[in-house]
């Protein structure tokens, strides 16, 4: 259920245009304003079904802020009034293409863990995990999927953090941050290292303690 809230809470804005449009035009047509609109309606659930949400967090939006308890240069911390999102380089947690956590790698996420019970307790939080385009889709959204599995499984039995408090989704390749590839095709290796990461996104506009 929380996963189901949360990601609702970040799902964009762009359906909610989409579904207006379908409405929009069906205002136009012939067929009676109710049956347009429950055409519209069914239209906007399948389209949501096949659009992966864009979740990206621009630095205009999200300015970076420091927390003191993260002291790696490596960890972004990013915050405004709703979300706070803490992203680390998938590069420093994993080895390539494993989805074990690196043992040099707990003090990063102590860091974090540390910093999310310090100032956000009993609040929700959702872990996103994000790789590079190399291999295939279908590849990476398994990888992706079991890197966020990993996470929430130190940040529940190493740091401290009630579980049903986080939720998680891999995203694979689709949600880049920076080209994989340079403008003449060739290999991008820095685009790439940027597109493998682990953004934490902690909601902030509620406490929902119980």
């Amino acid at each position: 259920m929380h996963s189901f809230r949360f990601t609702t809470y970040l799902a964009p804005i762009a359906l909610t245009i989409v579904a207006n449009n379908f409405v929009y035009c069906a205002t136009a047509k012939t067929e009676s304003p109710q049956t347009e609109f429950l055409k519209a309606q069914l239209l906007a659930l399948e389209f949501s079904k096949i659009q992966t949400p864009i979740v990206q967090f621009s630095k205009d939006t999200y300015p970076e802020v420091n927390l003191p308890e993260i002291i790696s240069e490596q960890i972004i911390v990013q915050e405004n009034q709703y979300l706070t999102i803490i992203t680390l380089p998938a590069d420093i947690l994993f080895d390539s293409n494993k989805d074990t956590i690196r043992p040099d790698a707990e003090k990063m996420l102590r860091q974090v863990s540390q910093a999310i019970n310090n100032h956000y307790p009993h609040t929700w939080l959702q872990i996103l995990g994000h790789t590079d385009s190399k291999g295939s889709k279908d590849d990476n959204l398994k990888l992706s999927e079991q890197w966020v599995a990993a996470v929430q499984k130190w940040l529940s039995e190493k740091g401290g953090i009630d579980i049903s408090l986080i939720s998680k989704e891999g995203y694979g390749e689709a949600q880049p941050i920076a080209p994989n590839q340079k403008s003449d095709s060739s290999d991008n290796p820095a685009g790439r290292q940027r597109n493998r990461r682990i953004e934490i996104v902690i909601q902030k506009l509620v406490n929902h303690q119980v």
